[in-house]
């Protein structure tokens, strides 16, 4: 091991020794963040003194939670809604993590620096294998949005003279809807607004 490498991995341990353990979220609290059919994946602290933040990887999200010495508050980036994420490193400052989401509530991006370096490298190695499997569930999704679009232009164009006497669709049609609705939104791909819109759209039609 050469002097640059020795001198690198005793920044990272001495990084890594102050880290506020202390602060950690708790398996309690983590539990109260996760909602039905979420999984927890992996979790990650920075390695600075005071008012270290965590990333808590999940299935469908990522969690920095900011817990603080008085309070503590948590915003939450649902892969459904970003666009990337970012890895970087340094010698001085460890793993850096970059999200960029332009989409949900918390659009725009979030650095989290001070990351231990070897760990860092597993959680965005976890992160990278949800973030591919979303990449498949997202463009499933825009089809069938783009399916949908479809289908309610073709309504309205049948009949121009009165757009609110549609024809019902036959109750079979409707019904592999609802289900088909229904494991969208199961698997994250759609939140509960939505999926109450929607089911609310194809039931009037019965």
């Amino acid at each position: 091991m050469g002097i640059f490498d020795k001198v690198t991995e005793k920044i990272q341990q001495t990084k890594s020794d102050i880290r506020p353990k202390f602060l950690s979220v708790s398996e309690e609290e983590l539990n109260k963040l996760l909602i039905q059919g979420e999984q927890l994946v992996s979790t990650i602290t920075q390695a600075v003194a005071t008012s270290a933040k965590t990333l808590i990887l999940t299935n469908l999200r990522i969690i920095v939670y900011d817990h603080g010495i008085l309070s503590s508050s948590f915003k939450d980036y649902y892969f459904r809604d970003m666009k990337d994420a970012r890895f970087d490193m340094t010698v001085l400052s460890g793993g850096t993590i970059t999200i960029n989401a332009d989409k949900g509530n918390n659009a725009g991006s979030v650095v989290i620096t001070d990351l231990p370096l070897q760990e860092s490298k597993y959680f965005y190695s976890r992160l990278q294998e949800i973030e591919r499997d979303w990449w498949e569930k997202k463009r499933d999704l825009e089809l069938e949005e783009k399916r949908a679009a479809a289908g309610g232009m073709q309504i309205s164009m049948a009949t121009p003279q009165n757009v609110h006497s549609q024809t019902p669709l036959p109750v079979d049609d409707i019904e592999g809807k609802l289900l088909k609705l229904k494991g969208l939104f199961d698997k994250g791909l759609i939140d509960e607004s939505e999926y109450k819109e929607r089911k609310n759209q194809l039931l009037a039609q019965l």
